[in-house]
This record gives C-alpha cells, structure tokens and sequence, in this order.
C-alpha cells in the first residue's frame, strides 16, 4: 500500500528525503512545507532536480495540518533561534497524521517530562505514532552498539566515538550557531547555551540504551575541550577567524554506581593541523564502537561522506533515509511511541 508523505523542511536532510519520496513507488508526495520564503510557491520536483510533481511547496503550516496525509517527515533545523520543534510536531500527531523526526527526540523522559506528556496525548487523541530516527543520536549507540552486545557475556563499558570533518558544513548557523566552531573559545564550555542544545541530544542516546541494556545509571557527566588555528581557516562558506575554535572533543559519561559505563564521543574539526588526539583517525567521517567486556569487541564503520546526488555528504544522506527507512514500520505500529527493537541485547546484572 502507498503511503503518503508529508515533506517538512527542504534543508540539506529535508532535500534528500525529499528526492526518496518522489523517486520510490511506495511513496506518495502529499505535500511540502518549507521555511525560505523562496521556496515557497514552487514546485517541490524542482527544489531537488526532479520533473514536476504537482505538489507545490508552502510556508503556512496551517495548509500542512489540513492535508490528508500518512506520516510527516520532519527534518527541521537544529540551527535555528526560534525553536518551534515540539509544538509543530505536536499540531501534526495531533492532526491524525504520524510524525518521524529526525531532530532529538529520541528519549522522552529526558528530552522533558512536559514535552513527553503533549506527545503522547496527542497520539492518543487522534491514533498518530511519533518515532525519532536519525544517525547519531538514534541509531549508532541505540541500534548498532546495544546489537553488538548480543554477542557478549559480560559488559563493563560501551563508548562510541564520532570523528567528523566538520570544514564541508555549507550552513553557516549550523556550523557556527550549533556546532560553536568559529566562536571564542571562552564561550565554548559545558553550560553554554549551543552546548546546552547539543548536550541534550546525546543524553537522551545515553538513556535509551541504558533503557535497553536494562542499567540504572546514576548521572551522566558532560565535558569539552576546543582547539583553536593561529591562522585564518577556510571553511565551506567561508573563513574562521584565527583564534577562534576550529576543532572541538565533546564527550557524555553515564556513571553507575561511580563507574562510567556509558560514554558518547564527538570529534569535530575544520582542520587536522592544531590537535594532537591521540584517536584521531585518517578518515573524514568513522563511528567507532568500543564494548569492553567479554569478549572485547570494537568495530569501526566509515560512512563516506563524499557528497552523493543533489551535493549531499554521505553522514547527511545517513540521517534522511534513516527516516524514510523507517516509515512502513511506523506505520504499522500501534498508536504512540514508536522506537526501534532490539533482539537479545545484553542485560546488566
């Protein structure tokens, strides 16, 4: 059966959602909402290269609620001052239609007890599902690594670093704004309100998998570290300033019972000249999950971030169809929360 599918926001991920909708015979474009005033108007094929669709794109979110619709692919940007995430995605479960975001929603009772309680209301009220997708937070710690403890008979320790090249950012906001690259290293410190945003996501990975794993954890322990170039840097739609932050560690610890147990790892550069970390590797963009236990596994999984069709980078392409990926399941789901299971994930004693 078709499914119809709502487009939400036409940004680097938004695009290539976009681009599967149109292309894949399962899927029926239903509508397109986009916030760039010059999108509006126009005809969705044509944002991503495609012949005409018929469906044109809108700025009134009012139009979008009316539509008769499946599900809604919500990929709004992190990178935005106003953040209207959890009331538009509230409107639309509330409207009768599904939503699969891939903004950080992944644990509920994390992101905020408030914003779980108008999500769930709101899929009871009108029988929608909600389901959180995306590459990291949503898949790498909660999917891949607690798959991988399938295989162990003891686990201590579970850490997932990402090392990104950061310098192919075309969206200022988003590398700047968000990511704090470019910014006085002063600003950028565990309490700052860009850290704050990012924060939140990897607390909520940390949480589902300890969901999973069936581990109370005890607290989780932010830190950052940031290095800075003595020379103007180039970035994708730009330069950064000399002295100002070109390369960031962010890390979360999950404690139980003062142990760390759970550890996310970001590394972000625009350029590999001014750090000295000891795990940095070779390629551009690599996961690597380390479980320590028995026995000792690690894997490392490198997403070529060589930007695919429309010009978008391979990480990017990873978060879009994570969400598209996963709309027959959702659908077929009862009404509610929708998160991935895992089989025979390892249990903590």
């Amino acid at each position: 059966m078709t499914a119809r599918v709502i487009q939400w926001a036409t940004g680097p991920v938004g695009s290539a959602q976009l681009r599967e909708i149109i292309d894949n015979p399962d899927l029926e474009l239903a509508g397109v909402f986009a916030y760039g005033p010059a999108k509006v108007g126009a005809d969705a094929g044509t944002l991503v290269d495609r012949p005409p669709t018929g469906v044109t794109v809108t700025g009134d979110r009012s139009q979008i609620l009316a539509l008769d619709a499946d599900v809604v692919l919500h990929a709004a940007s992190k990178a935005v001052r106003d953040n209207t995430n959890t009331d538009d995605i509230v409107d639309l479960l509330a409207s009768g239609k599904s939503v699969i975001t891939t903004t950080s929603y992944s644990h509920l009772p994390t992101y905020g007890p408030d914003v779980q309680r108008r999500i769930l209301d709101a899929c009871k009220q009108s029988g929608a599902r909600f389901h959180a997708a995306g590459e990291h937070p949503g898949f790498m710690f909660e999917r891949l690594a607690a798959t991988l403890t399938g295989l162990s008979q003891r686990v201590d320790r579970i850490t997932i670093s990402e090392f990104v090249d950061c310098s192919a950012v075309t969206e200022k906001g988003m590398l700047v704004d968000l990511m704090g690259m470019g910014k006085d290293p002063a600003e950028i410190t565990v309490d700052a309100p860009m850290f704050r945003a990012v924060s939140i996501q990897y607390e909520q990975a940390l949480t589902s998998t300890a969901d999973i794993l069936h581990l109370e954890i005890d607290e989780v322990h932010p830190s950052i570290e940031t290095a800075t170039a003595d020379h103007d840097v180039p970035v994708a739609f730009g330069v950064l300033a000399a002295g100002t932050v070109v390369a960031q560690k962010l890390s979360w610890t999950a404690y139980r019972r003062g142990a760390p147990v759970l550890i996310a790892e970001e590394y972000w550069t625009v350029t590999r000249d001014v750090v000295d970390w000891p795990d940095l590797p070779d390629e551009l963009f690599l996961v690597r999950v380390r479980v320590d236990g028995a026995p000792p596994m690690r894997l490392d999984l490198n997403i070529d971030n060589t930007p695919a069709e429309g010009g978008t980078p391979g990480g990017i392409l990873a978060v879009a169809m994570s969400a598209v990926r996963a709309i027959p399941y959702v659908l077929q789901a009862p009404p509610g929360v929708v998160t991935a299971p895992v089989f025979g994930a390892y249990r903590w004693r």
